[in-house]
């Protein structure tokens, strides 16, 4: 960490890939640059446009924390070679070269990106160059997504929350400062966490997501689903405030966003998942709530997933767990979209097109990574809702939407739910934070096809060390 704070890196906007050698607080010269990077709109546009970019990587959201890493923590690929690069961390081998490599990555990308936004914060009233609406519009996407970093790290990092709340877990940075930070509670975490999304919330509540007028600016204020807008503060508030076991308050923001966001975020038609030949929308874009865009999206799928690749190098899962996973339903969207049989080639079992490309090139969908999205807040209401009726009510919505028949009073709804985050956020990296907030003991094992096959967890399963880099300078 230390390197990285002595080093706030130049970032440039999507599209302009270009390197920067200097830092923003080290002499005369990068005084200048920094004045010259913050004294236009144009030139802090394209500083929190490299944000976005840094986070669409395949360090973080644009790979490990979503596609590949952190889903083979969830038991979501299948292995059968003993040898596979991964195999270390489907064992959960933290002390393996590799595994501290991935995690080492993630850590500094993750804190290079906070300190860039927090040099942001910093800098946009400092030089005061955008009128108030787009500097609010700015300062609340980076309080948003200064949040969103940190709270992930904590989801990695941390301890199992509803076991050991007040175990140190990591530092919270809220300037950019080359110097160590201390080491937080991964309770003071998680109330940082929300202080940021209160000063999100704050800044965001004019923007145009929620039907506002924007203002007169350089601003692209038509893809707000591609930036953290004020919903993705709404939503980030309930999935935070869950894994803390604030119920009512994870109750509350994910009710709010469902009651608001009807016409904003309408569920996706069958036709466009199903029946639209080569363009299927299978992230079911319009549900989105915040989604970069990846540029590298379709390239990095097609080096994980793709049915070209040798049988023993793709990640799939077994077409024995699938149909364990979707209960043998072909009518479920999100299984007959997204997991093919190749026609040609080595491969012979289905694979996992989730991110494929697709045919027509100005689909509006393409490149979106989705992190966010409006059936989780489905969900959080089932889980925390004490009305069971209610519970499935909202449990078979998302159902509904996703070509299947509703359960019955009398089921065990948590168990429900868990199918439900097992299907629905296949390849989005979601399923080992859910298993570690409710310290699940047992998860399946994707490495055999027996249900009665699973891996058992502990506390140390859960929690990535931190990387030697951050400890040897505490």
């Amino acid at each position: 960490m230390k390197n990285i704070l002595n080093k706030i890196t130049c970032i440039v906007m999507i599209g302009a890939f270009t390197a920067c050698s200097d830092y923003l607080d080290v002499t005369p010269e990068d005084k200048l640059l920094e004045s010259q990077l913050y004294s236009t709109e144009a030139g802090i546009n394209n500083q929190l446009n490299g944000v976005y970019h840094k986070l669409t990587s395949e360090p973080l959201y644009g790979g490990r924390l979503t596609m590949s890493t952190m889903e083979v923590l969830g038991q979501r690929y299948t292995f059968p070679r003993t040898d596979s690069y991964y195999t270390p961390f489907r064992t959960y081998n933290y002390s393996n070269g590799s595994v501290r490599g991935a995690f080492e990555g993630i850590w500094t990308n993750a804190y290079n990106a906070i300190l860039n936004l927090n040099d942001l914060i910093t800098n946009i009233d400092k030089y005061n160059v955008l009128n108030e609406e787009t500097s609010q519009l700015y300062k609340g996407e980076a309080y948003g997504l200064r949040a969103m970093i940190h709270f992930d790290l904590l989801r990695i990092f941390g301890p199992v929350y509803s076991l050991n709340p007040d175990n140190i877990a990591i530092p919270y940075y809220t300037e950019a400062k080359a110097e160590n930070g201390e080491l937080l509670s991964a309770t003071e975490v998680i109330n940082l966490v929300l202080a940021d999304l209160d000063m999100a919330e704050e800044f965001l509540a004019n923007d145009a997501i929620i039907g506002s007028t924007p203002p007169s600016s350089n601003y692209d204020y038509n893809v707000r689903q591609l930036r953290f807008n004020y919903y993705a503060v709404k939503a980030l508030q309930a999935r935070v405030n869950l894994y803390a076991g604030n119920t009512e308050e994870a109750y509350t923001a994910a009710k709010f966003v469902i009651d608001e966001t009807a016409a904003t975020f309408p569920w996706t038609a069958p036709a466009a998942i199903i029946s639209a030949g080569g363009d299927p929308d299978r992230v079911f874009s319009k549900e989105v709530i915040f989604g970069p865009q990846n540029v590298e999206l379709y390239r990095r799928h097609d080096a994980l997933f793709s049915d070209k690749l040798r049988a023993t190098s793709v990640l799939y899962y077994s077409e024995a767990r699938l149909t364990q996973l979707f209960e043998d339903n072909e009518n479920d969207y999100r299984y007959n979209s997204t997991w093919i049989r190749p026609t040609s080639g080595e491969i012979t079992f289905k694979t996992f097109y989730k991110f494929a490309d697709v045919a027509e090139s100005r689909m509006n969908f393409r490149y979106m990574q989705p992190l966010i999205r409006k059936s989780e807040m489905y969900y959080i209401l089932a889980e925390t809702e004490t009305d069971e009726t209610k519970a499935l009510e909202y449990l078979n919505t998302v159902r509904y939407n996703r070509g299947l028949i509703d359960v019955e009073a009398g089921v065990d709804i948590q168990a429900e739910i868990q199918k439900e985050y097992m299907r629905e956020f296949y390849g989005e990296g979601q399923i080992f934070f859910y298993y570690k907030r409710l310290n699940i003991e047992k998860i399946t094992n994707a490495n055999s096809n027996s249900s009665r096959s699973f891996v058992t967890m502990t506390p140390e399963s859960y929690v990535v060390p931190l990387p030697e880099s951050e400890l040897k300078y505490q």
